[in-house]
């Protein structure tokens, strides 16, 4: 393994480690959520990935960070709860 892989893969067992975290310890746990209500969402798993498949075929319209979550949200959160 290169050493950039091996970096890399680090850094992503961090980012990990801290997202076992509960929200109210700090972080940005809910701020995807509170953005696809204020767009007009409904607050339900269904309408939140209505949210970041908008978010995704659109991305010129959003923030990088916004499209970031959206695509954390799709293939990460939405497994997990299904």
């Amino acid at each position: 393994m290169s050493t950039k892989k091996h970096e890399d893969a680090k850094d992503i067992a961090q980012a990990f480690k801290k997202m076992d975290k509960p929200a109210s310890k700090g972080g940005t746990g809910g701020t995807f959520t509170a953005a696809a209500t204020k767009a007009g969402h409904e607050d339900t798993p269904e309408g939140r990935m209505a949210f970041a498949e908008k978010v995704l075929s659109s991305k010129d319209n959003y923030s990088a960070k916004m499209v970031q979550k959206a695509n954390f949200y799709k293939n990460v959160v939405s497994k997990k709860k299904g």
